[in-house]
């Protein structure tokens, strides 16, 4: 579920790249303040783009500064401070949602392959209670996610059921960013709604072969009728990543009236890069790009680990 959400870096300008990287870099010295060295592993492109919304929305005073990078000291950094809770509350969702998804690897897969799932998570237990007790809201929300996201699975809920633990639990910590404004929480609930419906079905979607081989449940397999399938053929593929294109082609499209809607002072036109073309391009490299698949995953698992390089997608069109 995490690192979806990241921008196109061919479409930023050189100015947004290094405020991108300087938020990320930031959130990554929060983590290490906040809950331990170890709690910098959760760090993703999804929180780093909660921090940005939020410092966005909530106007906050931030300020550059020059430093050396808190995982590799030979490397200078610039980090984006803000005197508010902007990034402890990405922090905390960054912790929270990562223990949840090592619980449900651990539920889902078998011993073997779950067994650094396993021994992750009692080093991660303690810091996901302590980030649930700074924000309960945060807490509440993501274990509330959990239970109704294994309810819908254990019924063999069908797709939008599937998608609405994760789409409920965005819309709640969005509009929670906007406050007592309506003029603000009312399209970022409608906002993170969608996003959180994306974010489910890109990953029930990038998963869905692998879910195939492994008898694991998916939404879109009993939606193509694929259940008594191991392998897609190349035929069978190209028809479900197209089905699986514009189901989510619709969700973006819904993303983008609530967003217009908000006025974005710090780091507006980062995240409109973000919806805009860093969304389209994820859908487009994972459902039509099958070339070197495995290589790009791996490539992929090694850039979130190192918490030092921001992805850097090749230029193409959008879908």
């Amino acid at each position: 579920m995490f690192g979806y959400v990241r921008p196109y870096k061919s479409e930023l300008l050189v100015r947004e790249y290094e405020q991108y990287k300087s938020v990320y870099c930031e959130l990554c010295r929060e983590l290490g303040k906040s809950y331990g060295w170890t709690a910098r592993f959760t760090l993703s492109y999804d929180c780093t783009f909660y921090a940005l919304l939020s410092l966005a929305v909530t106007e906050a005073k931030v300020t550059l500064h020059q430093g050396r990078c808190t995982v590799n000291p030979m490397k200078k950094c610039s980090f984006i401070e803000s005197g508010g809770e902007d990034y402890k509350k990405a922090a905390a969702l960054s912790v929270l949602l990562t223990y949840h998804k090592l619980r449900d690897n651990v539920a889902d897969e078998n011993f073997w392959k779950s067994l650094g799932c396993r021994m992750a998570l009692p080093l991660l237990s303690r810091k996901a209670r302590k980030a649930a007790q700074r924000y309960p809201l945060l807490g509440e929300a993501a274990q509330q996610a959990v239970e109704e996201q294994k309810r819908a699975e254990d019924t063999g809920a069908g797709v939008d059921q599937c998608a609405e633990p994760t789409a409920v639990m965005l819309s709640t910590l969005f509009q929670e960013l906007g406050g007592c404004d309506r003029t603000l929480s009312v399209p970022l609930e409608r906002f993170g709604y969608f996003l959180g419906r994306w974010i489910y079905l890109m990953d029930a979607a990038d998963d869905l072969e692998d879910d195939l081989q492994e008898g694991a449940f998916n939404p879109f397999v009993s939606r193509f009728g694929l259940s008594d399938k191991k392998e897609l053929t190349e035929e069978e593929r190209t028809g479900v990543c197209e089905a699986c294109n514009q189901a989510l082609n619709a969700t973006v499209s819904q993303m983008l009236p609530p967003l217009n809607l908000l006025t974005l002072q710090n780091f507006g036109s980062i995240i409109e890069n973000v919806v805009e073309k860093g969304i389209p391009e994820m859908q487009r490299e994972i459902l039509f790009l099958h070339v070197n698949r495995k290589k790009r995953e791996k490539s992929w698992k090694i850039k979130q680990l190192s918490l030092i390089h921001i992805s850097e997608p090749t230029r193409r069109s959008y879908i």
